[in-house]
């Protein structure tokens, strides 16, 4: 499209001059961005507009990246919480939270987190509260872990038979 003084412009052919010109950049971004890490279709879109494509580009991007399996909120929820469940251990509540910040639906959440294994759960904490805690005098180590367990997002009752676990042998109750 030319340009000449006198010229009337349209602006939908101009729309569509800058949609064309974006289009190749913005898949170029997309791949990158994406080859990086597993990514959510909010963090996707939150990228591209930062890079300030426009609307109807970002659709575009999310649409194809969903399309070809690029981009799958199912799929980095479930990883998401696979990982926290063995690896950094969070409750579902802190999961959730987390989550919802990356833009998964609470649907989602809910579906993945209902199959949630509690008994490996804890028994992950009891081994993890174990290696940080044990060591310590009975009841720092029981304040210190629970404390710990709290921040990051379990229930009280989780907590509770994780503690009971680890320190039964001290002959104290826990509460």
């Amino acid at each position: 499209m030319e340009l000449h003084t006198g010229s009337i412009v349209d602006t939908a052919e101009i729309e569509e001059a800058a949609f064309a010109e974006q289009q190749s950049a913005a898949r170029s971004d997309t791949e990158r961005y994406l080859s990086l890490s597993e990514r959510t279709s909010h963090q996707l879109r939150s990228y591209l507009l930062g890079r300030k494509y426009l609307e109807r580009v970002v659709d575009d991007m999310l649409l194809w990246a969903c399309r070809c399996g690029l981009v799958d909120d199912r799929r980095y929820a479930s990883a998401y919480i696979r990982s926290h469940s063995r690896n950094s251990p969070m409750g579902n509540f802190r999961i959730r939270m987390e989550l919802k910040k990356r833009g998964i639906t609470d649907s989602i959440t809910d579906e993945l987190l209902s199959r949630r294994d509690e008994g490996d759960l804890q028994q992950t904490l009891v081994k993890t509260v174990k290696n940080k805690y044990g060591y310590l005098e009975r009841q720092t180590g029981l304040r210190r872990a629970m404390g710990y367990l709290q921040r990051r997002g379990f229930q009280y009752d989780l907590i509770s038979r994780v503690m009971d676990e680890v320190f039964r042998n001290s002959g104290e109750q826990t509460d």
